[in-house]
Formats: C-alpha cells, sequence, structure tokens
C-alpha cells in the first residue's frame, strides 16, 4: 500500500508543477538598475528587464522605479541603454552580412552579400581608441569595431566557403585579422599585438586585442560559469515485462524496489547573471534488487518469480530551465538523456511446482542489456543558491533486446544536492 500510494504521489506532484510552469513563468520580470538614452538623448534612470537571450534584443521593458508602469522601448525611440554592471547596447544603423557559416549552406566562393539594418550592437569592449560590439541575429553572431575617429561600426569579416575551383575544399577567410591589423598599426605603430596571426573569431579573443589596442587590461567577470553539486537521494524502481511472455500477463507482480542514490556533477550556466538556463552533466549511481512473479492459472509452473540485482551508472547530460527565479528560491524543471551502465548479478528464474513439491533455478535465462538509454526529467526548488531538492521520473526504458517481448525498468527518484560556487 505504501509503495503504490507513493509513486501515485510522486506521478501527482510531477504534473502538477508541469500544470503549473506557465503560471509560474508567466510575468516573472528581472528588474535591474540601469538606464537608458531616448532619441533626444535624455537620460532615465530606472530598471531594465534583464534576460537571457540568444539574439541581440529589438526592445527591451523599462521602470522609472520598481512600482511604475511598464514602459516598451526599441530601435526607434532608444539611442543606448545599459543594466548597471552587466549589459550596454548602443543603437547603429550597420551594414550586416548575409554569408552562411553552417557546412551545408556555404556558397561557392566569397558571398559579399550584405543587408543595412538599425539594431542595437552589444559593447564588448571599449576604451580610448575603439570600442568592439557583436550582434548575433537567428543566422551567426559577428563582431563590429568602431574607431574613435568614426561614426558608424564595421563588421570585423569572417567568412567560410567553398573553393570555386574545387567545391570539396573549404576555405576560412580571416579578412577580420587583417583589419584588426591595420587598426593595431594605426593606433600603436611602435607596438605589435601579440598573436594577432592566430587571433580566433571569439569574444575571449576579439576583445582581448581590443584591450590591447585601447592600452587596456581585460577585465575579469567576477561571475563564474561553473559550479559543482553533490547530493544523496531516494531511488525507487520497479521492472515488468511486456509482449508475449509469460511475466507479461495481467496477473504479474512487480515489485517496487527502495534503494540509495547518490549523485555529483557541475552545472554549466548560460548566463551566470541571470541564472535561468543551465546545462548540467550529472553522474549518478544506485543499485536495485528487481523482482517480477506470477502464478499460473494451471498445474504447472504453479508460480514463477524472475529476480536481479542492477548495479547502475548513469551519465546525463540535461538542461535546466528555472520557471521561477529570484535569489533565496528557484523553482526549476529539466529534461534530457541518461547513458546507462548497468552490471548484473543473481540474475535468476526460479519456478515452483506445487505437485511434485519442488523448484528449478536457472542462472541468467534472460540477458541483460549493460548499456541503454533513458529520458529523465526532474523538476525540483533551490534554496538560497546552494540547496537543490528534487524529485524525478525515466520513462520505462528496455534493458533486453528480444523481438517478441522487452524487460523494462521505470526509475522515480528524489534527491537533495549541495550545490558549490559564489553565484
Amino acid at each position: 500500500m505504501f509503495s503504490l500510494n507513493f509513486i501515485e504521489f510522486m506521478k501527482r506532484f510531477l504534473l502538477g508543477l508541469l500544470i503549473g510552469i506557465p503560471i509560474l513563468s508567466f510575468g516573472q520580470s528581472n528588474f535591474q538598475k540601469g538606464y537608458v538614452v531616448t532619441n533626444v538623448k535624455d537620460t532615465l534612470k530606472g530598471y531594465i528587464d534583464y534576460k537571457e537571450r540568444l539574439q541581440n534584443p529589438t526592445s527591451f521593458t523599462f521602470r522609472v522605479n520598481l512600482g511604475a508602469d511598464a514602459q516598451n522601448f526599441t530601435v526607434n525611440n532608444a539611442l543606448s541603454w545599459a543594466i548597471e554592471g552587466f549589459e550596454v547596447y548602443q543603437r547603429y544603423e550597420v551594414n550586416i552580412s548575409m554569408s552562411r557559416t553552417e557546412i551545408d549552406h556555404l556558397s561557392v566562393g566569397p558571398d559579399n552579400t550584405t543587408k543595412k539594418e538599425v539594431v542595437f550592437l552589444k559593447v564588448l569592449q571599449a576604451g580610448q581608441n575603439v570600442v568592439l560590439f557583436s550582434y548575433t541575429d537567428g543566422m551567426k553572431q559577428r563582431f563590429y569595431l568602431l574607431e574613435k575617429d568614426g561614426t558608424v561600426p564595421y563588421e570585423l569579416i569572417r567568412q567560410v566557403y567553398l573553393d570555386a575551383n574545387d567545391d570539396n575544399k573549404m576555405i576560412a577567410g580571416v579578412q577580420y585579422i587583417r583589419q584588426l591589423a591595420q587598426v593595431s598599426h594605426k593606433f600603436s605603430p611602435e607596438r605589435q599585438i601579440k598573436k594577432i596571426t592566430t587571433l580566433k573569431y571569439s569574444e575571449t579573443d576579439l576583445i582581448a586585442v581590443a584591450a590591447a589596442i585601447n592600452d587596456q587590461k581585460v577585465i575579469k567577470s567576477t561571475l563564474t560559469q561553473i559550479r559543482f553539486f553533490a547530493g544523496a537521494g531516494l531511488n525507487i524502481s520497479k521492472a515488468s515485462y511486456t509482449g508475449s511472455h509469460f511475466f507479461a500477463g495481467p496477473n504479474a507482480v512487480n515489485k517496487t524496489a527502495y534503494t540509495p542514490l547518490f549523485t555529483g556533477g557541475f552545472d554549466f550556466f548560460a548566463n551566470p547573471a541571470i541564472g535561468k538556463v543551465i546545462y548540467r552533466a550529472e553522474l549518478s549511481i544506485a543499485n536495485s534488487k528487481n523482482e517480477i512473479s506470477r502464478k499460473s492459472d494451471y498445474q504447472y509452473p504453479s508460480e514463477a518469480v524472475h529476480s536481479f540485482e542492477q548495479l547502475n551508472i548513469s551519465l546525463s547530460p540535461q538542461v535546466i530551465y528555472n520557471i521561477y527565479n529570484a535569489n533565496r528560491m528557484k523553482i526549476f524543471a529539466s529534461g534530457g538523456i541518461g547513458l546507462n551502465f548497468s552490471n548484473y548479478k543473481n540474475n535468476q528464474l526460479v519456478v515452483f511446482n506445487d505437485f511434485r513439491k519442488d523448484s528449478e533455478t536457472t542462472e541468467n535465462a534472460v540477458e541483460l542489456e549493460k548499456f541503454y538509454f533513458t529520458l529523465p526529467f526532474t523538476a525540483g526548488v533551490v534554496f538560497n543558491k546552494k540547496i537543490e531538492f528534487s524529485a524525478g521520473y525515466a520513462f520505462s526504458s528496455p534493458i533486453t533486446n528480444y523481438g517478441n517481448f522487452s524487460i523494462g525498468v521505470q526509475r522515480y527518484r528524489i534527491g537533495v544536492n549541495y550545490l558549490f560556487g559564489k553565484l
């Protein structure tokens, strides 16, 4: 009775959280101190809704104070805006390259197509000589440079294309290196920027070069993108047969196993300043004693029991989304894929015969897979950025490879993790 009620509680808890996701997500905001410079160059100080973005924003929400009505700003009515300590954006009309970088969409020869558009460019590095910007849309990330005597930023060009004379050969253009070399020589002719000839088209490398051109040191963020965790909990598993097999009958009894669970791993934050989207790699270890039994409607066999112990190590890459994301409490849901490595022992089939008053035991009558996939889902709460309580479910996954039947293991889990880090 306890096991049935507990599993039913777990099902209702996870279902309730899923239903509540839209309610928790709706209207949640993250207003941080910032400012807006309007078209008439008035500076409005207040609060801006700081969101986790994969692309440069086209609009943002502003409040003069946290109790005031929200105002929406776009490229039509804001020259620049900033969230103090985090991000700065400036509006410009720039030429945007349209060349593709995905291997399946590469042009034959250079593609110099551009479009002109008014956008918010994100400031990555600013100094006395140059300002480095980034712009990301649904196609790719680009970088722009504004020199101190210029009025409009220009794109640092990197093209990837197929050789016009041999379309099996891919060419990576490095025009951005030549552009930065010229700028470096212009502002610092007496010294050479180190490693500029091997410069990667990345934020880290380009920020370092821009800082060197500005004769500045790179300011490193105090926020870390990685945290580690460790914890323990309860693993609840149940093995069952499906298909054409004696143990797949309607009166089969599938015993629920309750065993300790140990977890550990690390989280990578898409944006540690917000912490809404997190990529997790988790390693978990659990041992379970599984048992499936069935009494026969006929004289032989009167009853049969298949039991086995399973030591399961699961590596689960997953994506966590904080549905509610406040400092003191976070409510999250996550999903991913489980790569499971199992070792089995005491894999026994015992057949009882009441007529003869004896039993027959067969070792390894069913071959169990040592590797299989699962689809885990987890939901939970984090308190004070340190203590994480969670409940999870993994859909039943086959651990056999037979054509007419299979054995699947269904898993629930509850646990607590301690989160290490200074987020």
